[in-house]
């Protein structure tokens, strides 16, 4: 399909609308309330998304073909690095979650607030945290490793 200048621009999201938010879990798994969510402010970049597993076997059957079976999906979750700001709620969530090894829930909303716009949902835990301070530049927090908690759902968001 092709589009106009004009419908394009009105089509296409820009990265600086984005919008990734970051809420501990609750006990027992509970989804957290809508105003647990703190706004995380990434230095670049968010990537969301999953990645199709299957098993790749051969056998008499197949004549020694490959065969694949699909066996689910895995959820893919990386970070920029982020400014560190000592009392940024955000990144509080993420450090405690790192520490006591707890589960940190997270909605991506890739074309910004508003009702009715794509929200990506998921959890994750985050299985490392650095702090670097550079002599010319500011203190940051190195893009955290994370562990994805399965295949992001995608909705919408609500009034």
């Amino acid at each position: 399909m092709a589009y106009t200048q004009a419908e394009l621009q009105a089509k296409v999201a820009l990265g600086r609308d984005a919008i990734f938010r970051v809420a501990p879990v609750g006990e027992n798994g509970a989804t957290p309330q809508p105003t647990a969510f703190k706004e995380l402010c990434l230095a670049s970049e968010v990537t969301v998304g999953f990645e199709n597993k299957s098993i790749t076997f051969a056998n008499f059957c197949s004549g020694g073909s490959d065969v694949e079976i699909p066996v689910g999906e895995t959820g893919t979750l990386d970070l920029s690095e982020m400014q560190w700001i000592e009392d940024d709620a955000a990144l509080l969530i993420m450090e405690t979650a790192a520490r006591e090894k707890g589960t940190v829930a997270y909605e991506f909303l890739p074309a910004g607030a508003g009702a009715g716009k794509t929200v990506y949902r998921g959890t994750f835990t985050v299985k490392g945290w650095k702090i670097k301070a550079a002599a010319a530049g500011t203190v940051t927090v190195d893009n955290p490793g994370l562990a994805a908690g399965g295949m992001p759902e995608k909705g919408t968001v609500s009034a």
